[in-house]
């Protein structure tokens, strides 16, 4: 059985930041402004390159493919911690859609908090860094082979996955979690490195995740794949909901056709 386009679109190198709107004990500890996030920001999709452009006149701009052209034009607003977009040109969405930031001089990332639109979540959501990230990279490694500190490879681990290198990604938050088990959030991150060939390891992170934190709606989503992969389609869509219920709302279309047997879709949550 295979992962279908539409949730190989949705596993986006880290699945997300990984935590909920209520994060668990991961600092989230930045007050963020438009001069922090200001500049060009990409990633490696499923797709292949993003370039997402911020402005400091209140402006954004996505580039799919990173070839200099323009397929979306947004307008952003921040509030503390949080970014809300709504799309003026392009492929638009209907719909405004927040999300919240996590920042460091390594990557930003983005996780879902409240939006309704598919192509900007698969668009968005997820790690991204600068464009010099091989230069940061290189600065990473130097760090980590003088001192191998746990929050150091936690850094390189969510830049690997920025730049579309899972294998690598994995081994750092398991260097990661060799010194700290406690984060949810980090083996929600590993659990994104196992797809789409090792469905038990996805499961196992994401059970370990929702232990420290039932509340993960990102974990109880990866575990929703695996499970429906391993043919375990009724424990798949009651992971969905329980995703759903928790804020990941998006779901109920995404998911619709394949928990149609299990859901009563007018009482989903």
């Amino acid at each position: 059985m295979k992962i279908t386009n539409t949730i190989i679109a949705l596993l986006i190198p880290a699945i997300f930041m990984a935590c909920s709107q209520n994060p668990p004990k991961e600092k989230q500890d930045k007050s963020h402004s438009e001069s922090i996030i200001s500049g060009v920001w990409l990633r490696m999709s499923p797709q292949g390159p993003v370039k997402m452009q911020f402005k400091d006149n209140g402006k954004v701009t996505i580039d799919f493919g990173n070839d200099q052209s323009v397929e979306v034009s947004s307008t952003y607003t921040i509030n503390g911690d949080t970014v809300k977009f709504a799309d003026e040109n392009g492929q638009m969405c209907p719909a405004p859609g927040t999300y919240l930031m996590d920042e460091t001089p390594y990557y930003m990332a983005f996780d879902v908090l409240n939006d309704t639109c598919n192509g900007r979540i698969k668009t968005t959501t997820g790690f991204w860094t600068k464009p010099n990230f091989r230069e940061l990279q290189d600065t990473l490694d130097k760090q980590i082979a003088a001192n191998s500190e746990a929050e150091l490879h936690l850094m390189r681990g969510r830049l690997y996955m920025a730049i579309g290198n899972s294998e690598k990604a994995r081994e750092d938050f398991s260097a990661f979690i060799a010194n700290d088990s406690s984060n949810a959030r980090v083996f929600t991150n590993r659990a994104a490195t196992f797809f789409p060939g090792d469905m038990q390891g996805v499961l196992a992170d994401c059970d370990r995740a929702i232990a420290l934190n039932p509340e993960n709606k990102n974990a109880w989503f990866l575990r929703g794949l695996a499970l429906y992969e391993m043919d375990r389609k009724k424990e798949a869509c009651e992971s969905f909901s329980k995703a759903i219920e928790l804020g990941f709302s998006v779901l109920r279309i995404a998911e619709k056709q394949k928990c149609a047997e299990y859901w009563d879709i007018e009482n989903t949550p």
